[in-house]
């Protein structure tokens, strides 16, 4: 594997909630699975601590980056001044080839839905959202929203583990692609601006300051105290 396979592998772990936050990424471990030297994985380490997925410090190496309060509010703060800003130019500049081709996207988002098959369900919903973006034009708006959704994303995951949230994420797609036809742009910012907050608050209950990652399960987070305390014990130790 290269550099650019490594990272594209690494980044898509944390994103998809495999290395979860506060884990320690081991370098004799990760350097004998993925194949490569630890110069390159070291290199790799740095480009995810420059998009903010990982954390590198001299007593710990690297460590899947942990969100605060403050910190998850300010990134959503954020993403949401980013995302109102490319809205307008979303509304404003697509056309309707643009339009078809993200009802294509939507509707592989749907069907990975449908299959419950969670790594489908947020690569689809990330690659729905990249495409919709490109539609603005700008190409540094779009990479500064990358970053952004990189970091959001992280926190996001959780997210796709409630079904009820999944439905919501449905409906929000088909309710923006509507106002989209429409070029009706107050319907399609508020919109995006409710989608891009919903999770917000559960990374903060799965992950509280302090404690141990609560487990999670198909039908949403459970709270750490609902888990027998030998299996607990087992999982902080693993985490």
């Amino acid at each position: 594997m290269n550099g650019d396979q490594v990272y594209a592998e690494m980044e898509r772990q944390i994103i998809l909630g495999t290395l979860r936050p506060r884990e320690r990424l081991v370098e004799a471990e990760l350097t004998r699975k993925l194949g490569v030297s630890r110069t390159l994985l070291r290199e790799v380490f740095r480009r995810l601590e420059g998009v903010g997925l990982v954390v590198l410090s001299p007593n710990r190496g690297a460590v899947v980056r942990d969100f605060s309060p403050k910190e998850i509010e300010d990134l959503y703060f954020v993403r949401s001044v980013l995302e109102r800003a490319v809205a307008s130019l979303i509304v404003e500049r697509f056309t309707s080839a643009d339009l078809q081709e993200l009802r294509g996207l939507n509707r592989q988002f749907e069907a990975a839905c449908r299959r419950q098959e969670m790594g489908d369900m947020i690569w689809t919903n990330i690659t729905f959202h990249r495409r919709m973006s490109a539609v603005s034009g700008n190409a540094f708006l779009c990479q500064l929203l990358d970053i952004s959704r990189l970091q959001t994303n992280q926190i996001r995951y959780i997210v796709w583990m409630s079904q009820e949230r999944v439905e919501e994420s449905i409906r929000d797609h088909r309710e923006m692609l509507s106002a989209l036809s429409r070029k009706d742009a107050a319907r399609f910012e508020a919109v995006l601006f409710r989608h891009v907050e919903g999770g917000k608050g559960d990374y903060q209950r799965v992950f509280p300051i302090g404690g141990a990652p609560a487990p999670l399960t198909r039908s949403g987070p459970r709270h750490t105290a609902e888990v027998p305390v030998a299996r607990r014990r087992k999982e902080v130790a693993h985490a």
